[in-house]
């Protein structure tokens, strides 16, 4: 925690006075070793190496972007999966001035690995919030509908290539099987992908707060373990079944491109399995802030600039502190549990509740209608993710037999865009403007008030 204070600190780019502050804690740190305060002392430490390990990262991206030229002919291996869009496709490639970002026609018939020459103009980030994302992807410029000539192919990583491989496999199996829109809409929700959605159903998304079901975060990642590991279950014994459902669950992260929502939930799965293979404790807490401690050493940038890396945490945080005291205030009977609706109503509020602030200054599209949409659709998405997962499979091995389970896969989506529709259409949006004052007291309540229904 110490460690991930000083990389905030450090990132809020303070001024000279406020650089005093270090110097402060220097001293604290001195007296406290001195004084025999180990504890105090070390953390002080580790607030100013955090600081350090975050200005140190920031100054060799910036060198880097300075470095860039306006335009170039260089060569760039494709690191990433393209991303299709309805206007142009994107994907990353390495090259020796660093990481850029190339657009270009919506048919491009590129793939991970692929060695290109690229030919145009370099964008440089911008001081804006697509800078930042850029700056948080550690990307130097951004290259738009350059010359490109096919150097050589399957030059990435042969694991990573075949996953993405079957990724694709999967998309062109439900463009077989389902309607374009459901099509896209399933691939996104099990890939955490939102390509070649329409504007309008976009829009919905939107309107509605139900973007988070194209989101990898803890309830997929908890909802596809539990799937694996029951099939494994069925025929492996326990601890066999446990080791490779945690395999599986890594292979699925790396499959939807390691987002840190992917990756946080993965890694938390696996420290809960390993403390049980080792009977010890497993505290969720200390997990996420080990989570967050890994994260922040390959990329430190993740703390601040990342919102779907903090609308994951905060979420997670919610679910550990805030979902028990719901639970004890509103007193839910028996009758509650019926289909899980209790965990998911006490869940869908926690989140809500935690998550508003972000959703209302990064994305101006919190609606007061959202918590019962998300309650109505949390309590099917196990089923909608299951028959996806397994209408995948049965494609893979019998496509006929496929064409068969599509309709139980139609009808719950069906269901759950016709849920995203309603939502949107009596969508009552609540996006006041909010300073930070109003951000850190709406936190500072909510933790009192647990702190007053805790005791």
């Amino acid at each position: 925690v110490a460690f991930l204070s000083g990389i905030i600190y450090a990132s809020l780019g303070v001024s000279v006075y406020g650089s005093l502050i270090p110097a402060a804690l220097l001293c604290v740190a001195l007296l406290g070793l001195r004084t025999g305060d180990w504890i105090a002392g070390i953390a002080t430490v580790l607030v100013l190496v955090g600081g350090i390990y975050y200005i140190h990262d920031d100054v060799r991206y910036q060198a880097a972007v300075s470095r860039v030229p306006t335009s170039a002919k260089i060569e760039g291996l494709i690191t990433s999966d393209p991303k299709h869009e309805l206007a142009f496709e994107s994907f990353y490639a390495q090259a020796d001035i660093g990481r850029l970002l190339v657009q270009t026609s919506p048919d491009a018939p590129y793939a991970y690995g692929d060695r290109l020459l690229l030919a145009g103009s370099i964008e440089k980030p911008q001081p804006d919030s697509y800078g930042r994302f850029l700056e948080k992807e550690h990307v130097v410029g951004t290259m738009k509908n350059p010359e490109i000539t096919l150097l050589g192919s399957g030059q990435g990583n042969p694991l990573l290539a075949s996953l993405l491989a079957a990724k694709q496999s999967i998309r062109r199996s439900f463009e077989r099987l389902l309607p374009p829109e459901k099509a896209a809409f399933l691939f996104g929700i099990l890939m955490g992908t939102n390509e070649n959605f329409s504007k309008d159903f976009s829009n919905e998304l939107s309107a509605s707060g139900m973007k988070f079901l194209t989101a990898i975060d803890g309830l997929h990642m908890t909802i596809i373990i539990l799937i694996i590991s029951s099939l494994l279950c069925s025929f492996l014994p326990r601890r066999y079944a446990l080791i490779a459902t945690l395999i599986c669950a890594i292979l699925f992260v790396a499959l939807t491109g390691f987002t840190a929502s992917g990756v946080r939930a993965a890694a938390m799965a696996c420290i809960a399995g390993l403390a049980e293979q080792v009977s010890r404790i497993y505290a969720p807490r200390n997990a996420l802030v080990l989570v967050a401690l890994v994260l922040a050493l390959i990329n430190p940038k993740i703390l601040v600039l990342d919102i779907g890396f903090q609308l994951s945490f905060v979420a997670v945080l919610s679910i550990i502190y805030l979902k028990p005291v719901l639970e004890r205030l509103l007193r839910l009977d028996a009758a509650s549990r019926f289909f899980g609706l209790k965990d998911s109503l006490l869940i869908t509020i926690s989140v809500q509740l935690a998550t508003a602030p972000i959703l209302i200054t990064q994305f101006q599209n919190f609606s007061l209608t959202a918590l019962m949409a998300s309650l109505s659709i949390v309590v099917v998405l196990p089923y909608l993710i299951g028959s996806g997962f397994l209408l995948a499979v049965t494609a893979w091995i019998f496509f006929p037999a496929a064409q068969l389970l599509s309709f139980f896969a139609s009808a719950f989506l069906s269901y759950v865009m016709w849920v995203i529709s309603i939502a949107a259409h009596y969508a009552l949006p609540f996006n006041p403007t909010l300073s930070w004052i109003a951000i850190i007291a709406y936190y500072a309540a909510l933790v009192g008030l647990l702190l007053w229904l805790d005791q």
